[in-house]
């Protein structure tokens, strides 16, 4: 017995020397752009395609809300993260984050009302427009649109802010709000029953899409392998079943006409991270 023990702990020490150990778990970020049940059911294909080409464990996490997920993220507490553009930009300039990917399509921004709505902005004035969450790209373009339609927030209407994408349908169905701004894929995720009583009144944007991140605190070795994952993952079995799942397409490197782009709403994303926490 005594044999035994003494080679197993040759074993793991040679193990330890030759760094064999257990590799730290990788944590990859999700913008709560959705509640944190479909964000984990929607992208444990990813994690479990970067688990199995990695060795090593892989966990989904999110945020309690914008302003709380941009903190973690400049904390980097996590190795990669899947977020917004707009914070995307503000999280390269301000934190230790590069720029990877962009998952495509892109983003149409939707006016969401009821099937028996006609499609009438004046409908808005005086009413209430559901938003989930202020500081996102697709919502700071939605309230630009509305402005340049005469339709101001605060003066012609009233914002109400919703816990999650989830409810805003909710919330025209019971008639709380006139209208909800959301993005395409957050009204594909809706219920069957909900989508049947809704309708897109009109797409006043397309956005780049969702930005894939990896945190610069990784070892090269470990940033160039992740990068081609990451460009391979749209060819594997994972990246079919998350696609199917999120309603996303495929990838594209980001382009400098995007970047201009989310420069421009820069100084509005930090007002509402701020107004926001």
């Amino acid at each position: 017995m005594i044999k035994i023990l003494q080679t197993l702990f040759f074993i793991l020490f040679a193990q330890i020397a030759q760094g064999q150990t257990p590799k730290a778990e990788l944590i990859i970020g999700v913008v709560p752009n959705l509640s944190a049940r479909i964000i984990n059911v929607n992208y444990q294909p990813f994690a479990d395609y970067f688990e199995k080409n990695l060795g090593r464990d892989v966990r989904i996490t999110t945020g309690t809300s914008f302003p709380n997920f941009y903190q973690r993220a400049l904390a980097n507490e996590f190795q990669m993260m899947v977020t917004a553009p707009n914070l995307a930009r503000v999280s390269q300039l301000d934190g230790n984050w590069e720029p990877v990917a962009v998952l495509e399509p892109g983003i149409p921004g939707l006016l969401v009302g009821l099937n028996s709505r006609e499609n009438n902005l004046e409908l808005l004035r005086g009413k209430k427009l559901a938003i989930a969450n202020p500081q996102s790209l697709v919502a700071l373009a939605g309230l630009d649109w509305l402005d340049k339609q005469g339709l101001k927030a605060g003066r012609d209407y009233e914002i109400i802010r919703i816990a999650n994408d989830d409810s805003l349908g909710t919330t025209l169905k019971t008639g709380e709000a006139a209208f909800a701004i959301m993005s395409q894929g957050e009204f594909n995720a809706k219920s069957p029953e909900l989508k049947k009583i809704l309708t897109p009144v009109n797409t006043f944007v397309r956005l780049p899409g969702f930005f894939i991140m990896v945190n610069k605190s990784l070892t090269p070795t470990e940033m160039k392998k992740i990068r081609g994952l990451i460009q391979d993952f749209p060819k594997s079995t994972q990246g079919t079943a998350f696609f199917s799942l999120s309603g996303f397409t495929g990838l594209s490197a980001p382009t400098a006409n995007q970047i201009g782009l989310l420069d421009a709403f820069e100084p509005a994303t930090r007002q509402g991270l701020l107004s926001n926490k």
